[in-house]
């Protein structure tokens, strides 16, 4: 039974995030330049069946207007995906804050 239960778990954990490397594929299409992480649950493996996929998005070319960012990867989301974006100098400076530990167990995909 348990080995059933973590069988189940790496066949969504491997689908999930199949779902944001394809979402990676369609946020470089559309941008070029983009890094993409998967954190939270998902990437650390803890998820369950109503957790979300957790994305950042990382790229100048993003809107610079935070709302309309938003709104850009919002409209690229599908499913259980959940994308923020930054442009990389808002990460640089979140990451002097040291404010990006959320990230530590992050994959990049």
């Amino acid at each position: 039974m348990l080995e059933t239960a973590l069988a189940w778990r790496e066949v969504e954990r491997d689908a999930l995030l199949e779902q944001a490397r394809r979402f990676a594929r369609q946020v470089r299409e559309r941008l070029g330049e983009a890094r993409i992480w998967v954190y939270g649950s998902v990437a650390r493996g803890d998820f369950n069946l109503e957790s979300d996929v957790d994305l950042l998005v990382v790229s100048p070319h993003l809107p610079p207007d935070p709302l309309e960012r938003q709104r850009f990867l919002t409209g690229l989301a599908w499913g259980r995906l959940e994308a923020r974006g930054l442009l990389p100098d808002e990460l640089a400076h979140l990451q002097a804050k040291g404010a990006l530990a959320f990230l530590e167990e992050g994959l990049e995909v």
